[in-house]
């Protein structure tokens, strides 16, 4: 995909869900493996992003083709759920746009 038509997936990161958790935040717990096998690109998405504890609103474009055809089937080990996350969209040219609340805690 080039540049142009980059989609900026409005994962416009609401904020952290629920209480702030003891220990490591969310987004740092290293987890063993995540397997993915041709899972539909916005549920893999939406999957990683919970595991994140991240709220985020899906661009509409991403209801759209080429999107709605797109699977995912992945292996990683011994990332975070916002590594995977990002690197999930980096390697669908998508990116990540957090709103300025993202940073509290609920």
């Amino acid at each position: 995909m080039n540049n142009t038509a980059r989609t900026l997936i409005a994962a416009a990161v609401i904020g952290l869900c629920g209480a702030a958790p003891a220990g490591p935040l969310p987004d740092e717990a290293v987890i063993p493996v995540i397997q993915m096998e041709n899972v539909p690109l916005t549920d893999a998405i939406r999957q990683m992003a919970r595991k994140a504890r991240l709220n985020v609103v899906l661009d509409p474009r991403l209801a759209q083709a080429p999107y709605t055809t797109m699977t995912v089937s992945i292996r990683w080990e011994k990332v975070t759920a916002r590594e995977a996350l990002l690197a999930l969209l980096e390697n669908h040219d998508l990116v990540l746009v957090e709103s300025p609340r993202s940073g509290h805690r609920h």
